[in-house]
């Protein structure tokens, strides 16, 4: 390796390792303030929040990567601008091409890397990370019980107690009392209490000790009543309770938790399973629909007409020994009124029990395959959001070379913009590729074929020097973004 190589690789490397604890930090508390309502109040050790996150921020590692590739190259580039090392290189004869050379391959080697991470390892957090959240979410409600602190151990029952003992005991309990099955305003106050729960979690039992209970009652006399007690037992079903470890047997079948090759073999047979599916619609179609046979028998006169099983419009007369093809109008015209009226009934109920056939088995297909859909999305990600450090970096060089300024300001702004556009373009056609108007082939790729010409023409065009930006135009963004941040700070 050359020795500007190795300088240019030391003035990269420093920003992309800030850079990417930075994007996974940011991406973290994004990830935390989404699940807050799930992590506060509920008595967690800090081991269980720390684990949590620890397993999260691996999850967030290929989505961090590209930002961080990108930022740190405009940062680097832009760093070696402004300091005019960069124009001393391309004065000694060293092209734009060489200058990046070891920045595209160690970005090459992030990218190898990135799809392996993302295959190999991000399946194995993803299911410690749901398997946790999924815990915690159905924590035991005697855990969540915190002092002074209202809480919701179970649909509209909301308790507070003044203290908790650890083998929960409970002193100064209040609790409302708004199940449907109560009256409107319930309200039950207990010196002491005590919680219990079954072995099978499905029951919380509350024992209330020296208490009032206070409720109003409609339709009656008496609009309120209120009444003492002794000790008084509540139940209560819960759905289910406890952090448990042991739950990731209801994840292992996740397409967030299956490699390429598991993720292929899964679309494989989905898509046999479909195939088979839909044959079998067809045929139960075919043979209780639309060819369904009819065994009543209709009489006019001397002759007896009887529908032929798969052939509505033929009929075999009685004394026919071959059935001869007759149209339906000649069918209708030798039935009376009545027989017609049950011939119409019968046809508007049969039309109305295959469109209701049709509707299910419909639902039935599309549901499958906008399952299809989400393992094909979670394949093509990993391939896609790998590819992505390297566009990126091709994108960030040429920008750093032309904006010519280090540091966090401008770099920054303009790398979130280009993160923006390459994620709401990737957002809004991966929900088209779930609603089944793509295929997940094409809609996965799309953010990158748009990135990849841009960043192709920048490279070009700075390596020519057709691509400047007027320093002026720098200076006032510059300068709006000082004034923005002293009148913030002065506010």
């Amino acid at each position: 390796m050359k020795r500007l190589h190795r300088y240019i690789l030391r003035a990269f490397i420093g920003p992309w390792i800030i850079t990417f604890l930075l994007c996974v930090f940011i991406l973290l508390m994004q990830f935390l303030w989404r699940y807050i309502d799930d992590l506060v109040g509920k008595g967690l050790d800090f081991s269980i929040i720390l684990e949590l996150m620890f397993y999260a921020s691996f999850s967030l590692v290929p989505l961090a990567l590209p930002l961080a590739g990108l930022l740190a190259s405009i940062m680097a580039m832009g760093k070696l601008g402004e300091t005019n090392e960069l124009f001393a290189m391309k004065s000694g004869g060293v092209s734009l091409y060489r200058i990046m050379a070891p920045l595209v391959v160690f970005n090459l080697i992030i990218t190898v890397a990135a799809f392996f991470f993302s295959n190999n390892l991000m399946p194995y957090t993803n299911l410690k990370m749901r398997s946790l959240l999924f815990g915690i979410q159905q924590q035991r409600p005697e855990v969540i019980i915190q002092n002074g602190i209202f809480v919701e151990p179970a649909d509209d029952i909301s308790i507070k107690v003044d203290s908790k003992s650890r083998n929960n005991d409970l002193n100064g309990v209040l609790i409302y009392d708004h199940r449907s099955s109560s009256t409107p305003n319930n309200v039950t106050m207990a010196a002491t209490g005590n919680i219990l729960v079954t072995e099978d979690n499905s029951m919380m039992i509350l024992e209330l000790h020296d208490g009032t209970r206070h409720e109003d009652v409609k339709g009656n006399k008496y609009q309120h009543q209120s009444s003492k007690f002794e000790r008084q037992v509540t139940y209560l079903e819960l759905d289910a309770t406890g952090i448990d470890k042991d739950n990731e047997d209801f994840f292992k079948g996740g397409y967030e938790m299956l490699d390429n090759q598991q993720l292929s073999f899964t679309i494989d047979s989905l898509n046999n399973a479909l195939c088979a599916r839909e044959q079998e619609i067809c045929g139960n179609f075919k043979r209780f629909q639309i060819f369904k046979g009819i065994t009543e028998v209709y009489s006019n006169g001397n002759a007896t007409y009887s529908w032929a099983k798969c052939a509505p419009y033929r009929i075999t007369l009685e004394n026919d020994s071959v059935a001869d093809k007759i149209h339906i109008d000649t069918i209708m015209s030798k039935i009376d009124r009545k027989q017609k009226e049950q011939v119409y009934e019968f046809g508007i109920n049969y039309s109305r029990s295959a469109n209701t056939y049709i509707n299910i088995v419909a639902d039935e297909v599309v549901g499958t395959r906008g399952w299809i859909a989400r393992h094909e999305i979670e394949w093509y990600r990993k391939y896609a959001l790998s590819v992505a450090c390297l566009l990126f970096c091709l994108i960030g060089i040429p920008l750093g070379s032309v904006i010519r300024k280090g540091g966090f300001g401008l770099s920054l702004v303009v790398s979130v913009l280009i993160f923006l556009l390459y994620y709401i373009l990737s957002t809004t056609v991966e929900s088209t590729v779930k609603e089944l108007v793509t295929p997940a082939s094409i809609g996965m790729w799309v953010s990158s074929m748009v990135l990849l010409p841009v960043g192709i023409y920048l490279v070009i065009a700075v390596a020519n020097d057709n691509l400047r930006i007027n320093p002026r135009v720098l200076n006032r963004i510059l300068n709006l973004l000082k004034f923005r941040r002293k009148k913030i700070g002065d506010e």
